[in-house]
């Protein structure tokens, strides 16, 4: 099967740091294939301010018959001439373009030039000729070898050097003024600047397919529009404007009643939700910024004064970032013009050396992360009488515990499917949170992969996560999201129920999907309900399944048969669970079995304090983006080599896609494990079980982000290895700290620990005797009270004495948590 034009020059051209796209066989205009059906594609804009993902480019290289484009803007620049008359003139005031290419007609010219200056732009004569078109940001335009479908001939370049050779930054620059300077130029030609438009959607090589602007920069300002609609809508005073729900409904006051009906009697037709716009009397869609245009009567060629209205009600800066790739010849290139401009002659070895890789060192994090201290707070073991373990003595004091602060700054800036979960979940809420929204994410992107990726070692991506957050803190926004995308992207059949009643029942669900994730809220309680001494079988069993699912997954599991069932095996278990609770409700279930046995150390523990954010601007859609729908299929798709056939329990993965290391991706492996096991030395002997499955969490952590950047091929990098390795950290220290304070192997043991915790979370303040017992609220009776305050005073773990609070008054007694 001959190559199709993309697969030929697309991963070429991605790698010489440009944005392919692909284009419709025997086209002009961007496409996808959906089934077998080529169809528009919407959003392609997108690409002329970040270029795809390496995975998507390899998809687009399977499509048959794909021609190829490349997407403007980022700093590239084609002057595209349609008239061969026009030609001569126009290189005399040009500079020298090294890159060119012909279709039918007339002749491209690539450039690099500031394309936030530079903007694209049409030249053409009063009755509509087209002359020149300036191809800037929000344009692309067909390469070869695509197929002209007017000659049925491929493109070709013009010039001895073409895209493929030379990068970006290696193209002749453009000044700031070229627009005007081209426009002086095509006066003589029948140019009238005053009746120049600056966007067109019928250019021939470079079609803006976008009618109603799906740029990157104007899809956002919709996006975010559609989000906020009352920052936005009421101010336009449409005719019979109110809110029904998250509904705006209006007249459209820009056209005609079809049947001849005054304003006032018109019916609200215009409606306005954060699914879209659509006006029902017509059938017309419509964007944020067409309806401010149409409101406004702002015309086309003052369309920045529409895009600052809307924007100044949103209050949003949409600067992009440019990030620009240069390979090795376009260094060259460089390094060689750079000498030239300085009267050298050539020099081979300047080139050898802007060729030459640096050198290679030992790896270490930056900062490397602190190993505990051997004062690590150890476990409260059970004493007959319920007292409390004395403190070890004369140690040196402990390491600062992990913030909150060090756990948002993890949960951003993370790559790939992984970071815009995490960002869309975080910022569709108006009490954002990306702890909240990272757990949901790993396990998603580590479950639509299934049971078809394995990493270096051999670890797969299933992952148990549990999100501790203070109530209020809308720990449900992030599940229901998740919720909402996996039905949108049709991959919902990975969703399992949201809790269990049985060992059995569990195991049932596994063999029929044994690629499945469980969302379970109020968490707490199902950790309580299988750790409880008292629970039968069928609940406490669930605990040991659940261990041996999480070690099964690159094997089987068998279990244990029972009389009514078999014990057939279900071969590379892909189940997962993320649940949220308070820690309140979570440490106290948690008992010392948890612990002992290992089943704490199977699990992410994300503690989440402080107060949680309220009414913060909404910036990302409430509906799952299509750019992220799109990736998910795509993880789904790409990780599976057998297509789209179900998983089944009783058939093994013979040949998973086995991740590589990369960078020094193995190295950083080495030193988190040497340093994990430092820490499981130093730690109190209680402690060290926490540690025994950190390095394994680590990089399935880094793993699941790595299947996100590019399921086709995925790397463990350093970069992500060090990522998972610090996020691994922090769970573990935090698990150390909380056990500390929160958990007791007997229910004595836990109430010592309840009133140490309510004096210690009083803070520097103490807190009076009064507000003490109306915490204890009824749990133990006084005399309980009295004893467990006296073990506590004379382990010398709290003190009393008098005290004047912070607003004055008169001086009470309270009780004070030890320094």
């Amino acid at each position: 099967m001959t190559e199709s034009p993309f697969a030929q020059v697309g991963p070429t051209l991605f790698e010489n740091g440009y944005s392919p796209i692909p284009i419709v066989p025997n086209g002009k205009v961007p496409g996808v294939m959906v089934g077998d059906e080529w169809r528009m594609f919407k959003g392609w804009n997108e690409f002329c301010l970040e270029r795809p993902s390496q995975f998507q480019v390899n998809q687009w290289a399977k499509w048959p018959d794909a021609g190829v484009g490349v997407a403007c803007g980022r700093g590239l620049i084609c002057i595209d001439i349609d008239q061969e008359e026009i030609i001569e003139p126009l290189l005399a005031i040009l500079p020298v373009s090294y890159v060119q290419k012909k279709g039918r007609k007339g002749i491209s010219l690539f450039y690099q030039g500031n394309t936030e200056v530079i903007r694209s732009k049409n030249y053409r004569t009063p009755d509509r000729v087209g002359l020149v078109d300036l191809l800037a940001e929000g344009k692309q335009t067909v390469l070869p070898p695509s197929i002209h479908p007017d000659t049925g001939e491929p493109y070709f370049w013009w010039s001895d050097e073409t895209l493929l050779d030379v990068g970006l930054p290696a193209l002749t620059e453009l000044p700031n003024d070229i627009a005007e300077r081209i426009g002086e130029v095509l006066r003589h030609f029948g140019y009238d600047p005053d009746g120049d438009r600056a966007t067109d959607p019928t250019v021939a090589d470079h079609p803006d397919t976008s009618s109603s602007h799906t740029s990157n920069f104007f899809r956002k300002l919709n996006e975010d529009a559609l989000a906020r609609i009352e920052a936005w809508a009421p101010k336009l005073n449409l005719p019979k404007g109110r809110f029904l729900g998250r509904v705006y409904r209006a007249v459209a006051p820009w056209r005609a009643s079809g049947s001849g009906r005054a304003m006032s009697r018109r019916s609200a037709n215009l409606s306005i939700s954060p699914g879209g716009i659509e006006d029902f009397g017509t059938g017309e869609r419509f964007t944020a910024l067409n309806v401010v245009m149409k409101t406004l009567q702002i015309p086309e060629s003052e369309l920045d004064a529409a895009v600052q209205w809307l924007g100044g009600c949103l209050g949003y800066d949409f600067s992009p970032n440019i990030t620009l790739t240069m390979g090795p010849k376009t260094l060259a290139i460089i390094a060689e013009r750079e000498r030239q401009a300085r009267g050298e002659s050539p020099i081979r070895s300047a080139i050898e050396e802007a060729l030459t890789p640096p050198p290679q060192h030992e790896w270490q994090p930056t900062p490397a992360p602190v190993a505990p201290s051997s004062n690590v707070p150890a476990t409260v073991v059970a004493e007959p009488a319920g007292e409390l373990v004395e403190e070890e003595q004369g140690k040196a004091p402990s390491e600062p515990q992990p913030s909150m602060a060090d756990l948002e700054a993890l949960c951003r800036g993370i790559p790939g499917l992984v970071g815009k979960l995490v960002e869309w979940m975080a910022c569709s809420s108006p009490s954002p949170s990306r702890p909240c929204a990272l757990g949901p994410a790993l396990i998603w992107v580590g479950t639509i992969a299934g049971r078809h990726q394995a990493g270096p070692t051999d670890l797969r991506t299933n992952l148990n996560v549990v999100t501790l957050a203070p109530s209020g803190y809308g720990k449900d926004h992030a599940r229901k999201a998740l919720q909402r995308l996996a039905f949108k992207s049709g991959l919902h059949r990975f969703l399992a129920p949201e809790n269990f009643l049985s060992d059995s029942a569990l195991r049932k669900t596994i063999e029929q999907n044994p690629v499945c994730m469980s969302l379970m809220d109020e968490f707490g309680g199902f950790i309580h309900k299988i750790m409880d001494r008292r629970a039968g079988s069928h609940q406490s069993n669930m605990r040991q399944m659940i261990m041996q699912l999480f070690t099964s997954s690159n094997g089987f599991y068998s279990g244990a048969a029972a009389a009514q069932e078999t014990a057939a095996p279900i071969h590379n278990p892909c189940f997962s669970i993320y649940g949220t609770s308070t820690a309140h409700d979570f440490w106290p279930s948690m008992s010392g079995r948890g612990i002992g046995d290992g089943f704490l150390p199977r699990w992410l523990v994300l503690p989440i304090s402080g107060k949680p954010l309220q009414d913060q601007p909404v910036t990302q859609p409430y509906e799952p983006p299509d750019r992220i729908v799109e990736a998910c299929r795509a993880v789904f798709k790409l990780s599976r080599k057998g297509g789209n056939l179900p998983d089944m329990a009783s058939q093994p993965v013979v040949n998973p896609r086995v991740a590589e290391w990369g960078g020094d991706g193995l190295e950083a492996h080495k030193w988190y494990r040497e340093h994990f096991a430092k820490c499981a030395e130093e730690s109190a002997e209680d402690c060290k079980v926490l540690w025994t499955r950190s390095i394994e969490i680590a990089l399935r952590v880094a793993h699941i982000a790595a299947i996100g950047i590019n399921p086709e091929r995925p790397m463990l990098t350093d970069d992500l290895v060090d990522w998972g390795g610090r996020l691994t950290e922090l769970s573990t220290k935090s698990c150390i700290a909380e056990m500390k304070d929160r958990l007791a192997s007997t229910e004595k043991q836990a109430e010592y620990l309840f009133v140490r915790r309510m004096i210690k979370e009083a803070g520097p303040n103490g807190i009076t005797t009064t507000s003490l017992k109306q915490q204890i609220n009824g749990l133990f009776d006084n005399a309980r009270y009295e004893s467990i305050i006296k073990q506590l005073q004379d382990a010398n773990q709290v003190s009393g004495r008098m005290y004047t609070g912070p607003r004055g008054g008169r001086p009470a007694f309270r009780y004070f948590a030890a320094a």
